[in-house]
């Protein structure tokens, strides 16, 4: 029988990912963004954030704000 795995989408948000646009009317405005870490399959969220480790070490040193994972499935393009 095979395991059932799920793609995951890993996301940071938070006090790291803040940043200003200047606008048309030439005023700046704070937005909060996200920034993503990486796309991974597994067979549930931690199963594929240690998958995504192992494939890019960096993220081992990095230390996150706030790590968000989200299963994603097909794109939708808009």
């Amino acid at each position: 029988m095979r395991r059932q795995t799920k793609t995951y989408i890993f996301y940071e948000i938070g006090d790291s990912c803040r940043t200003e646009f200047l606008m048309k009317n030439g005023e700046f405005h704070l937005t909060e963004d996200a920034v993503v870490i990486g796309i991974e399959k597994g067979k549930n969220a931690r199963d594929a954030l240690k998958n995504l480790r192992r494939e890019c070490p960096w993220i081992k040193k990095y230390r996150f704000d706030r790590l968000v994972a989200r299963e994603v499935r097909e794109a939708i393009y808009l």
